[in-house]
C-alpha cells in the first residue's frame, strides 16, 4: 500500500526508459511471468490513484502497459 498520506487526487508517475545502460529493456524482463513494468502499474492501479502517467523512450514498452491499464 502506498503512504496512507497520498490522497486519492495524487499524480503516479511511473519512468521507465527503454534504453537501460545496465540492462536493455530491463522494465520488459519477466518476473514471476510479468514483465517488470506490471508491478508498478499494478500498484498504482490497486490504490484507484485518480491521475496515471506513464513516460518512456520506447514504443515496446507503450505497447506492453496498455495490456495492464
Amino acid at each position: 500500500m502506498l503512504n496512507k498520506n497520498i490522497t486519492h487526487n495524487t499524480l503516479a508517475i511511473i519512468c521507465a526508459r527503454g534504453g537501460s545502460k545496465g540492462l536493455k529493456d530491463k522494465n520488459l524482463k519477466m518476473i514471476n511471468g510479468k514483465p517488470l513494468i506490471y508491478f508498478a502499474i499494478n500498484k498504482i492501479l490497486k490504490n484507484k490513484l485518480k491521475y496515471k502517467c506513464l513516460s518512456t523512450d520506447s514504443f515496446k514498452i507503450i505497447d506492453r502497459s496498455k495490456k495492464y491499464g
